[in-house]
């Protein structure tokens, strides 16, 4: 009787194991300005069609009963896949969730915007979700007398926005301090970071 229950006790404490559950927990980095822009970021695992919702400051939590040695992450905005990670079977084991960078790398950035006005083209990159913006005659007009490229990216690319922003940012500081400040006045409301233009400490 005693080997019985001995056997059955093991029994119930298999099944137990196997059905615990893995969790998986991250945190996705990206700007305040990121977030305003695109506030309703999902991420699902490659294998399931149970999407979570990332919280305002990019934590998330999946739970699955699958235990491999990796799980591919993706990352939604909307219908629009714009970041896929690999998210290791050991990072389960964290207290604290996996910090995911939201652009490993990035080919625009602000070392370059000196550079640029060198060559007499710095940009600036600016986004709207529904359209492609057109330019106004002021806008044309800007351009040329400050030697700047607006540039518009599409909804594929927001893995980079971060990036742009950045550029956008140091391209204002610049600005501001070759005593072009007026010209932060006069910009295309559409321009990342538009809101933030007066902030130079970047």
């Amino acid at each position: 009787m005693k080997i019985i229950m001995y056997l059955f006790f093991i029994l119930i404490s298999l099944t137990s194991f196997s059905q615990e559950e893995i969790l998986i927990k991250g945190k996705l980095f990206f700007s305040d300005n990121f977030y305003e822009t695109f506030p309703n970021l999902l991420v699902k695992l490659d294998s399931s069609s149970k999407y979570i919702q990332i919280k305002e400051d990019g934590k998330f939590e999946i739970k699955t009963p699958i235990k491999k040695e990796s799980y591919q992450l993706f990352f939604y905005y909307g219908n629009i896949k714009f970041k896929e990670f690999d998210y290791k079977f050991k990072w389960t084991k964290r207290k604290k969730p996996k910090s995911i960078s939201l652009a490993e790398k990035c080919e625009v950035n602000k070392s370059l915007v000196k550079r640029d006005f060198k060559k007499g083209k710095m940009k600036l990159y600016f986004f709207k979700e529904d359209e492609k913006v057109k330019l106004t005659d002021k806008d044309r007009r800007i351009q040329k007398e400050y030697f700047i490229e607006y540039i518009q990216f599409p909804l594929s690319e927001i893995i980079n926005y971060d990036c742009y922003l950045d550029y956008n940012q140091r391209v204002f500081k610049f600005l501001f301090l070759i005593g072009k400040k007026k010209y932060l006045d006069k910009i295309n409301n559409n321009v990342i970071g538009y809101h933030y233009r007066y902030n130079i400490t970047k």
